[in-house]
């Protein structure tokens, strides 16, 4: 089962029920037109807002130009587990991504400057929040830049992107993992 489907039956299986709230990248400066960012069942318009601009923050850094069309997708902390648990994904990954639908799912605990599922994902990741968010965001990146399912392969790309290096593609790398144990396994 693809992720796409599985968090629609999260999503279904909801009292809420699904309803995206959408958020458009826009044009604004830094801003690429072809990125777009969504947050997931439960958020207001305006949570939305906000939560999506310190994700966008923390993107501008890096070359999402390069992933052409490409969706963003903010979960409220209160979904997320119960999504990994349908998965069958370690309850400890604040971020995923779908390729065939060329999605990002992130979790809300990443966004939020303080929150009890942040805490908890700080003390697992011994890393302050917006050091996780900043990881979870170049390794998800070396995903998706690659079209990559390889962990290995992802962080390996995650530590270019931290040293403003080339990404390279190349599988067949005789490159180390420089992030050594800090690693992020869906």
């Amino acid at each position: 089962m693809n992720l796409r489907a599985i968090l629609i039956m999260a999503v279904l299986a909801s009292p809420v029920g699904l309803r995206a709230q959408g958020v458009s990248a826009g044009t604004r400066q830094g801003a690429t037109p072809k990125q777009h960012f969504v947050c997931n069942t439960g958020y207001t318009l305006e949570k939305c807002h906000v939560e999506m601009e310190i994700l966008r923050k923390a993107l501008a850094k890096y070359p999402t130009a390069a992933l052409g069309e490409w969706t963003w997708v903010l979960v409220r902390s209160e979904d997320w587990k119960p999504l990994l648990l349908v998965r069958h994904s370690n309850s400890s990954n604040p971020a995923c991504t779908f390729l065939p639908a060329k999605e990002t799912f992130l979790e809300e605990a990443l966004v939020l400057p303080v929150s009890s599922r942040g805490v908890e994902l700080s003390v697992v990741w011994h890393m302050s929040m917006e050091n996780l968010l900043d990881l979870a965001v170049r390794h998800e990146l070396g995903h998706a830049l690659c079209l990559e399912r390889d962990e290995a392969e992802a962080d390996r790309v995650a530590a270019l992107l931290q040293e403003a290096m080339p990404v390279s593609c190349d599988r067949n790398s005789s490159e180390q993992n420089p992030l050594g144990r800090i690693r992020m396994q869906h």
